[in-house]
């Protein structure tokens, strides 16, 4: 059964041309009853009509499926789940609109419109909640039989987006981006050093510096996106696990972070290259794909590159997942923004989250998550998916995702002025790079502007 796969032309045109959020079809009949029949029996028949559409037979329904970044490759598994979901559930058909990219762009005039999808796939913008545009699903996770198998940390990071604090699960989580240190196995091991805790990790960066080789221990992204996953690593070497204490004051500038921050930045231009300070992702990869760097922080998108930059011997880099703090704890930030979410507007809410689960568990979800890159959040899968196995750092983050000492920070990520604070605060962690600022002034100019920011926009 083939489905319609728009273009991003006809997706430009949306709000113009008006898509249909769940189109019914032709409307079923009671089935036998007549002029003569009673009103009991007809209310009986009707009843059972009612159900029997909900669970998948009768009236004939259209639900319409948004896929973000679904380039063509991707495009198989998809089609898949959607045809094992239609085979299940005969009189419903799936209409599927692929968009290349992240596709907020696209969706967020739709939905203003009324016109958005029934059930999108994307990670959830918190102003589709506050706007009202999509639906809490804790009544039908809550007593979804695969409940048991999805990662609680997914679930409690998906409802941190719920900004009233009522705790809502307004998307279903289904895979993660890890954040993960890639290291030079053979540098470590060759100087006798590892980073399985912070305190190994501090030495360790010195231990594989060599500056008269151009050698350097560590790449710090000082540039573009770097204050992300300093503040990241801020919280797992503290081991403190929310941006906020229970009386809503920011931890940022947390003794232990200043400590940390002191220490890590501290290395500029002495275990790290002088061009550190305004590294973004491609050129802090660069180096390390270079042989420039030992240890450099990303997650596991930059694995291909690596991967190709040492001719496949996987013998001389690794993935590896936060270190131990002092409490015995890795703590990481979680990114699992893949997932679907079900819209307002909505006919058949009971049909679009049985697809939702579809995506959500067995072979559909391991081969969705390998197509897109991403760790599955079902505990079933991770011990399953034999891709996970084929290579170390996935088999890492799968190992880091079901360990006992795996713990997630909330980074509150929905405040509002969030990524203009981060990006305004790269200027001053570079003038901490260079002994222009403290570690403690930077830290409490940063815990100002995020305290303000949460003053403003959480609900007391």
């Amino acid at each position: 059964m083939r489905k319609k796969t728009k273009q991003l032309m006809a997706l430009a045109m949306a709000a113009v041309m008006g898509l249909t959020a769940c189109s019914g079809g032709s409307e079923g009949s009671a089935g036998g009853t007549t002029a003569a029949t009673s009103k009991e029996t007809a209310a009986k028949a009707a009843e059972g009509e009612a159900k029997e559409g909900a669970l998948g037979g009768g009236e004939q329904i259209t639900l319409s499926l948004w896929m973000s970044f679904a380039p063509a490759e991707r495009q198989e598994s998809v089609e898949k789940v959607v045809a094992e979901y239609e085979a299940e559930h005969p009189n419903v058909k799936v209409d599927i609109t692929y968009l290349p990219d992240g596709g907020l762009e696209k969706a967020r005039p739709a939905y203003a419109a009324g016109e958005g999808p029934d059930v999108y796939r994307v990670g959830i913008d918190p102003e589709f909640i506050k706007a009202g545009y999509v639906i809490p699903l804790n009544q039908y996770v809550d007593s979804w039989e695969g409940r048991e198998n999805m990662l609680d940390s997914a679930i409690n990071y998906a409802k941190s987006y719920d900004t009233t604090g009522a705790g809502n699960l307004y998307y279903m989580p289904i895979g993660a981006t890890v954040t993960t240190f890639w290291v030079r196995s053979d540098w470590m091991k060759e100087a006798g050093v590892d980073i399985d805790t912070w305190e190994h990790f501090f030495e360790a960066v010195p231990a594989m510096t060599d500056k008269s080789q151009e050698k350097y221990g560590l790449a710090i992204r000082g540039g573009s996106g770097g204050m992300l996953f300093l503040e990241a690593m801020m919280y797992s070497y503290s081991g403190l696990t929310s941006l906020f204490d229970e009386n809503g004051k920011t931890t940022i500038n947390d003794p232990r972070h200043v400590e940390f921050v002191d220490k890590y930045l501290g290395f500029y231009n002495k275990c790290t290259a002088e061009g550190d300070i305004g590294y973004d992702y491609i050129a802090l990869s660069a180096a390390f794909d270079a042989q420039k760097a030992g240890i450099i922080i990303h997650n596991l998108g930059s694995a291909n590159d690596h991967l190709n930059a040492f001719d496949g011997d996987m013998t001389k880099f690794e993935a590896k997942g936060m270190p131990l703090n002092e409490g015995g704890t890795s703590v990481n930030p979680m990114k699992a923004d893949d997932g679907f979410m079900i819209s307002s507007s909505c006919k058949h809410p009971d049909e679009a989250f049985e697809l939702i689960a579809k995506f959500s568990q067995g072979e559909g979800l391991s081969e969705h998550c390998r197509q897109w890159g991403n760790i599955p959040m079902n505990k079933e899968v991770l011990e399953q998916a034999e891709w996970l196995k084929e290579y170390p750092w996935f088999k890492a983050a799968a190992d880091l995702l079901l360990s006992d000492t795996t713990v997630f920070y909330d980074g509150y990520v929905w405040l509002p002025n969030r990524k203009n604070i981060l990006n305004e605060m790269q200027t001053y962690s570079q003038e901490v790079m260079v002994g222009q600022m403290s570690a403690q002034e930077f830290l409490d100019i940063w815990a100002e502007k995020v305290q303000q920011d949460y003053d403003e926009n959480v609900k007391k």
